[in-house]
């Protein structure tokens, strides 16, 4: 059994986005980011938040959806981090739709 896991920490602008919100406040943080990919269950996950407040203020959670080693699926944001989509890259995933539907 393989189970891949990182963890790691990136600087970045972020803010909370909804579909009622137009422009979003973003602010300089830095944001701790731990992401898994169990390659034979095809499924992993991540989380992410701010280090700051150890996540009171920024968190976020999800799954991850593989189908063999293409990253085709995910829940929990509206949006998938680029940061976890160059993790799982540099695993060898195969994430180019990925980039395309989410344009990063």
């Amino acid at each position: 059994m393989e189970t891949l896991k990182k963890k790691f920490s990136k600087v970045r602008y972020v803010g909370w986005a909804t579909s009622m919100s137009p422009i979003v406040e973003r602010e300089k943080k830095t944001m701790e980011y731990n992401v898994w990919w169990d390659k034979d269950d095809q499924c992993g996950g991540f989380e992410m938040y701010d280090e700051e407040t150890y996540g009171e203020d920024y968190y976020a959670a999800g799954c991850l959806d593989f189908t063999d080693t293409t990253l085709d699926g995910y829940d929990g944001v509206f949006s998938l981090d680029e940061e976890v989509v160059n993790c799982l890259e540099e695993w060898g995933a195969d994430v180019k739709q990925m980039r395309e539907d989410l344009e990063l």
